[in-house]
């Protein structure tokens, strides 16, 4: 698997929307780009905000999938 996103613009949307799920998680912007901290760190705080851009993604795609349907019926 990698780790590169599919459509090449959607990296800065991706960052973005880390920076905001950082912020709704109370996690100070300098720690979502891995600056100044252990991995042990990363990891705790890196998996709150990567749990929860994965869970928007799929209700973001479930959206997408909903609205194709409805439109061919």
């Amino acid at each position: 698997m990698t780790k590169k996103p599919l459509v090449n613009n959607a990296k800065k949307a991706l960052n973005q929307m880390k920076i905001e799920m950082a912020g709704e998680l109370g996690i100070e912007s300098e720690h979502v780009n891995g600056a100044n901290k252990t991995s042990y760190e990363a990891g705790v705080r890196g998996g709150n905000v990567g749990g929860m851009m994965s869970k928007k993604l799929v209700e973001l795609g479930e959206q997408e999938l909903i609205r194709e349907y409805n439109s061919k019926k």
